[in-house]
């Protein structure tokens, strides 16, 4: 008998004689290699092996077959297990398929029904594979979907949740710190359908924000020489996109609120009405949910925006994708600036990976480029040095080593971008990832 290509098995029993019969099947069904549990620790083997597939006894003193189930599970959603137990009752077998199992072998059990579960698994695991290259040359077309680097669980879970969300038209709020990339998410929910308008309701003044979403007719207010389609108008058929709507102010938000529900739109100064068709994409680095509990935020817009709802986890739960962005971020400042360096030193990206980047992938970009402008000419390699010039990055360095309050910190965060752009406070706005207004408030005495 042969089952297909060769499988890594775990067998976890505490029964010797029952594991080596077991593994003996197995190894007539084909050229597997089978490794036992027998009483010992199944979590280090699981770390050790990483096998394709875990045979596990159900009746077990200690930690039982369900609870190896969850383990397995814990480690990896995707590993198949298959349960071992002379206490074939339907109830175990409903049980262990609720928490995941993927068959239910009975004793004694045959070379037979042993081939014909492998067999299960082999097909399985080439669907899976299929199913995942298909994933992975839909990715490599999809440019929107390639901006977001990262093979981490949350990165892979926020692409797959980002491709369901693209086939619904309800509106969608993305939550996340700034600097973790939002828009980035929206452009690539939009995937380029129709007209894209991004707007930062914190950078637009209260005076003129009714005017920029809703647009206004000629004599509406001085200075309206002429009509003028609001962004919601230009937004039509496509996609709006409505950063830090927490800023919003609460009469926008109750004008906001009345167009999503009649989906019609009166500009300033008109009489008639205008049908709208387009998806709402909002962003917050605040939690919203916390502003409508204390009466910052109105409860039905906060509905009526997170019909779908995503959080993009900070920087600091992925460090495992910090060498792929500092590695893409190196290759693009390299090719602007004109530098040879091509490759960061060990030193370097163990001490970026070792950050807390409270500014998320936006502060590493900038701390990238600002190693390339500071490289010495015909370096090839960026030192942990080069990163702001002294032994260290910027967001590893201690000062003397003095408990600091978290605004003090703050402050000198801000006092060094403000440095580094030699004072242009746009500028060290968007590297913070705040707004201009944010910015000058925390600025001032």
């Amino acid at each position: 008998m042969d089952s297909g290509a060769a499988l890594r098995i775990l067998v976890v029993e505490d029964e010797r004689d029952v594991a080596t019969t077991l593994k003996r099947v197995i190894e007539s069904c084909g050229r597997h290699d089978v490794r036992l549990c027998i009483g010992g620790d199944a979590g280090a083997m699981l770390r050790a092996f990483r096998p394709d597939l875990v045979f596990t006894d159900l009746m077990m003193p200690g930690e039982d077959g369900f609870a190896m189930i969850r383990r397995v599970k814990d480690f990896d959603p995707d590993l198949p297990v298959v349960v071992v137990s002379a206490f074939s009752t339907l109830e175990n077998a409903v049980e262990a398929v609720k928490l995941g199992a993927f068959d239910f072998l009975a004793k004694p059990f045959s070379p037979e029904s042993v081939d014909l579960i492998l067999a299960k698994v082999e097909r399985d695991r080439q669907l899976r594979e299929r199913a995942a290259e298909a994933r992975r040359q839909a990715d490599a077309q999809d440019a929107d979907l390639r901006a977001l680097l990262g093979e981490s669980a949350p990165m892979r879970r926020l692409r797959e949740w980002i491709v369901k969300a693209r086939g619904a038209k309800a509106n969608v709020l993305i939550e996340g710190e700034s600097g973790t990339g939002k828009e980035l998410v929206a452009r690539a929910i939009h995937a380029r359908k129709g007209p894209y308008v991004a707007v930062n309701a914190a950078a637009v003044p209260d005076s003129l924000a009714e005017a920029e979403l809703f647009g206004y007719r000629k004599g509406a207010f001085t200075g309206a020489v002429a009509d003028r389609a609001g962004l919601l108008a230009e937004a039509n058929g496509g996609t709006l996109f409505l950063d830090e709507i927490n800023a919003m102010s609460p009469g926008l938000q109750a004008k906001l609120l009345r167009v999503l529900e009649d989906r019609r739109l009166r500009p300033l100064g008109g009489t008639g009405e205008q049908a709208l068709d387009f998806r709402l994409l909002s962003a917050t680095n605040r939690d919203l949910e916390r502003m409508v509990e204390q009466g910052e935020f109105r409860r039905d817009l906060y509905h009526r925006i997170k019909v779908l709802h995503t959080r993009i986890v900070p920087l600091r739960e992925r460090r495992e994708d910090i060498p792929q962005l500092a590695a893409h971020f190196l290759q693009h400042y390299a090719r602007a600036h004109g530098c040879r360096a091509r490759r960061l030193s060990a030193e370097a990206l163990a001490a970026l990976t070792a950050a807390n980047w409270p500014g998320n992938v936006r502060e590493l970009e900038n701390v990238i480029e600002q190693a390339v402008i500071l490289c010495p000419p015909g370096a090839v390699e960026i030192s942990a040095a080069a990163l702001t010039g002294s032994d260290k990055p910027a967001p590893l360095r201690r000062g003397d080593g003095e408990a600091k309050s978290l605004a003090a910190v703050e402050m000198e965060h801000i006092q060094a971008v403000l440095a580094s752009t030699a004072g242009n406070k746009a500028q060290a706005a968007r590297i913070l990832g705040i707004d201009y207004k944010t910015l000058l408030r925390k600025l001032a005495p």
